[in-house]
């Protein structure tokens, strides 16, 4: 069983509240967390006079951002105990635009790892490079899908030629990916599935097909333009 890991130890998290003012004139859009903490820093290292808080303020790493306007920052030990002794003699500034309401010690959030199995579904991975060599508008045959398997994929066994003919079928039936002329395309919600032809037609086609090609179904996709 993997250890559990500690989440954002070492924090100080300041609550933070816009002034009305800055309201008014941004709306209602929350700025990012991170221009926050670099205002806050930039507010504090500029306090020359309090030349332990400017050099803890210089030492201040962005940890995190939460809705409705809590910072989390970390450094070292003794650069949060000098913003907690800001803080409580009311010398630690806001950032620009802002009002501290609170400031706390964050304890670490705990994390227990969810293990992951050796075994990567074939039909999943196969879905996985196709979508991702459509994107790369590369054209995916059966070759090239197993060499994309072998670049990108080094964890895995590569599937024989049978295996693959097999899995690839098996997603055209399930309607998850669709081959033409051009190759094999991912199934998305604008592929539409089109047919014209009777049962008895289809098992004259299939019967027509090369063994070594899984069973091609005529798509028309609104993005490819097939």
């Amino acid at each position: 069983m993997a250890r559990p890991v500690q989440l954002a130890p070492g924090s100080l998290a300041l609550v933070l509240c816009r002034l009305e003012a800055q309201e008014a004139a941004g709306g209602a859009e929350e700025p990012g967390g991170r221009a926050v903490f670099r205002a806050f820093c930039r507010a504090n290292t500029r306090c020359f006079w309090n030349s332990r808080l400017a050099r803890a303020a210089s030492r201040l790493a962005f940890q995190g951002w939460l809705r409705r306007g809590v910072l989390l920052v970390h450094a070292p030990p003794a650069s949060l105990q000098v913003l907690r002794d800001a803080w409580c003699r009311r010398a630690l500034r806001p950032p620009r635009g802002f009002r501290i309401r609170a400031v706390g010690d964050v304890f670490p959030v705990q994390m227990n790892p969810i293990a992951q199995s050796q075994f990567i579904p074939l039909a999943e991975v196969l879905c996985c490079a196709v979508s991702d060599m459509n994107a790369a508008q590369t054209v995916v045959t059966q070759e090239s899908i197993l060499e994309h398997l072998v670049k990108h994929y080094p964890g895995i066994a590569i599937p024989s030629q049978d295996i693959l003919y097999t899995t690839l079928g098996t997603l055209i039936k399930e309607r998850k990916i669709y081959h033409t002329g051009e190759g094999y395309f991912i199934v998305t919600p604008q592929t539409y599935f089109i047919t014209n032809t009777t049962p008895q037609e289809n098992k004259r086609v299939l019967s027509d097909e090369s063994p070594r090609m899984p069973t091609s179904i005529t798509y028309l996709d609104t993005e490819s333009g097939i």
